[in-house]
Order: C-alpha cells, then sequence, then structure tokens
C-alpha cells in the first residue's frame, strides 16, 4: 500500500507534540493487523518503519503472502480498516484542494481464501473527501514451480523496487515520474488492471506482468485504448539479508493527441537495510526511458521529437528513538530529454509509531525548495504531514 494522502505549522506542531510523547516512552509499534494479531509479532519483522519494508518483509510481499502459515494466518480476522488525516501547505482556498484533509477511510483485506490462493483488497469509502474507488484487488495462486511462482491476477503492483508502493515518504522515489510531453511516466508504476508471475528462489527474483488501465472497479473489463504496458524486474534478493539489488523496465504504448507513443525504460538500483552501529539504509534508482511520439511540449502547440530522458533518486534512512521513528533524507532528480524541464529537489522525511489499543502511525515531510517539482512555486520549504490509524475488526482466535 502505497499511502499519497496529504497537514501551516499547527498540524506541523501537533504532530511534533504527538512525536514528543513517542520520544518520553518509546515503544515496538505492530505490523498489519491480521499479520501482527496472527504472530503476535511487531512492526520491526517485516518493517523498517510501517509501511516501508525490510528484506524479510519485501520477501512476503512478493511472494504474495504464501510464505505465511494459512493456519497461523486463520487466527486473526484478514478485514481491518484505516482513517487517515492529511495536511499540505501548498494546498488551500486559492488551490481548490483542501488544505487539511479528513476524509481517507479504507476496508482493506489481506490473507488466504483458499490452501493455495492469497489475496489484498482495499477499497476507499472516501479518499481526499471524496468518493473513494478501489486502490489494491488482486488473487494470487501460488502453487506453481513447485510453489516457487506465484501468479497475481486483478488490479496489482508493478515488477519494480519495493519502496514505490510500501514506502514511509508521503512523496516516494520519482526515478520513474518524468514527465515526458504528454507521458507521466509515473502513471505506468501506479497499481493498474493487469497480471504478473513472479518466480521466487532463494536469492532470485524475476518478476514479468502486463498492465492496461489504472481506473477504478470499471477499469477490471476495459480494453479500450490507454497505456498498455509489459514490465519486468531481475533482481537479488534474500530475506536473510539486509540488501537487495537489480533492474527494471517497461515496454508500451500510450495514446496521445500526435498518434501513440511506443516508449521504453530500464532502471538500475540498490536498496539497503539499515544495521548495526550507526549504518544508515540506502536506496538508490536510476532510469533512463524513450518516447518515439512524446506528443505536444509545454506550448500546447508544437510536437516533440523522440526523446531520451532519465531520473534518479537516492535515499539515506536511519531509525532512531530505538526504532520508534525513521529519519531520512532523499534528493531525486528528473530531466525530460531534448531540452526540456529539468526538475531536482530535496526532501526530509519523518515517521513514528504510536501504539496505543490503535496501530497509529505518523509522517512528515519537508520538501526544500531549489528547483524542485516538490517545493511549489513559492520555492519552499514546504510540508505535509499524515496521521495514520489502521484498526483490526475482531481480536485473534
Amino acid at each position: 500500500m502505497k499511502l499519497r494522502l496529504y497537514p501551516t505549522l499547527g498540524v506541523v506542531a501537533a504532530l511534533g507534540v504527538l512525536l514528543s510523547g513517542l520520544l518520553a516512552a518509546p515503544k515496538v509499534t505492530e505490523a498489519m493487523p491480521p499479520f501482527s494479531q496472527a504472530y503476535g509479532l511487531s512492526c520491526n519483522t517485516c518493517h523498517t518503519a510501517v509501511p516501508t519494508l525490510n528484506a524479510y518483509g519485501r520477501y512476503i510481499q512478493r511472494t504474495g503472502y504464501a510464505s505465511l502459515d494459512r493456519t497461523v494466518l486463520a487466527r486473526a480476522n484478514p478485514l481491518w480498516i484505516g482513517e487517515a488525516v492529511n495536511y499540505n501547505s501548498t494546498a488551500g482556498k486559492d488551490t481548490g484542494v483542501p488544505r487539511y484533509s479528513s476524509g481517507n477511510f479504507a476496508f482493506h483485506l489481506v490473507g488466504y481464501v483458499a490452501p493455495d490462493l492469497t489475496v489484498h483488497a482495499q477499497q476507499f469509502v472516501v479518499a481526499g473527501d471524496a468518493s473513494g474507488g478501489v486502490d489494491t484487488l488482486w488473487l494470487t495462486y501460488n502453487n506453481l514451480l513447485h510453489h516457487d511462482g506465484h501468479l497475481f491476477v486483478g488490479k496489482i503492483l508493478n515488477p519494480a523496487p519495493s519502496p514505490y508502493s510500501q514506502n514511509a515518504d508521503l512523496d516516494g522515489p520519482s526515478a520513474s515520474s518524468t514527465l515526458v510531453g504528454e507521458h507521466a511516466w509515473g502513471a505506468t508504476y501506479g497499481n493498474r488492471w493487469g497480471t504478473r508471475f513472479a518466480y521466487i528462489k532463494k536469492a532470485l527474483d524475476l518478476e514479468a506482468g502486463y498492465y492496461l488501465s489504472g481506473m477504478d472497479l470499471n477499469g477490471a473489463t476495459y480494453f479500450g485504448p490507454g497505456d498498455k504496458t509489459f514490465q519486468w524486474k531481475a533482481a537479488y534478493a534474500l530475506p536473510t539479508k539486509p540488501y537487495e539489488f537489480g533492474a527494471f523496465g517497461s515496454v508500451g504504448t500510450i495514446p496521445v493527441s500526435t498518434g501513440t507513443d511506443r516508449y521504453h525504460s530500464q532502471a538500475a538500483y540498490v536498496q539497503v537495510d539499515p544495521g548495526q552501529h550507526g549504518r544508515p539504509g540506502v536506496l538508490a534508482i536510476y532510469q533512463t526511458q524513450f518516447d518515439n511520439n512524446p506528443g505536444l511540449g509545454a506550448d500546447g502547440v508544437t510536437p516533440l521529437a523522440a526523446t531520451t530522458s532519465h531520473g534518479e533518486s537516492f535515499e539515506v534512512y536511519e531509525p532512531i528513538f530505538r526504532g520508534g521513528a525513521l529519519i531520512g533524507f532523499r534528493h531525486d532528480i528528473n530531466d525530460s530529454g531534448a531540452g526540456g524541464a529539468v526538475t531536482n529537489g530535496n526532501s526530509i522525511n519523518l515517521a513514528f509509531n504510536i501504539p496505543h489499543n490503535v496501530y497509529l502511525h505518523g509522517y512528515i515531510e519537508a520538501n526544500l525548495g531549489g528547483n524542485s517539482a516538490l517545493a511549489g512555486a513559492s520555492g519552499g520549504p514546504t510540508w505535509k504531514g499524515m496521521i495514520w490509524a489502521t484498526f483490526p475488526l475482531s481480536k485473534v482466535r
């Protein structure tokens, strides 16, 4: 679940009060409610900080939860709910977007529906104070190639590094989000309807999928004009080692005003979890892209020629206060190519956990200005914040 939910300084101060309470009595927080309830484990089993995953958590994710014991998970109710309160300093009455938002309520379902069939669903009742839609809805068949093969079908994640979907930063890494003419590369890496096959054996992580619309539930049966993409990933990733590295990419077509854009990308990444003796966590991504017909330029008149572009993200992050919080610094660059726009920005992110009868998590992001797509017209810094509470629907059996 990648949360892109968006709190003047009043809300930041409130978040600071919550944080000060955490620092006064640091505690170990919990994991996704059904998994935490069933196993009786804390969040740091799978997370560096919710929702950022560590090596073991990434293994659970890419195997579609099939590496968890079905009989143990049966002890907990697979349904749970979540509510988020958000703040965005760049929003307000002049933007048409509310600065404060409390209408972000969703139902979640995770776990087994049959011995070899797992599920994940996330349905927003409201999102951004408006009617919500389907964020995630997939089934996975896990009894292929001696249980090392996992076939996902539905509205699913793409085969990209885990921080693209599970990230404690309110704005995740933008290496794959370059805007090239009319092609917004970021949409290529959102949840979309399609299918993906993952072969996970020891350190080998091989994934490939075909993706169509990112629309709501009606997108499940939509095969008309739109973004159609084959995506892949190959990585070295052991659940017992704090590092992984690999490559991922895409080949696809998308309609633009000047015809059809045929595009492709290739990227490399390295992720290292924080370790002992103060070793920070690291995430580094570099992606190059090609669009043969990007559509019209910024003037809305001139067609753009075939263009090569690139993006990169580099982040270091470190748990603090006995693992009760996570602080990180990230640098992003996006070059749209052919003399087009280059954006670069820096952000500081803080995530913290406040468990007390419910699962409560807080997030603060400061975007530091400069020539930054993240910073806004003022040049920055700008602020975002979120408090996210999740609730199990029943006690463990």
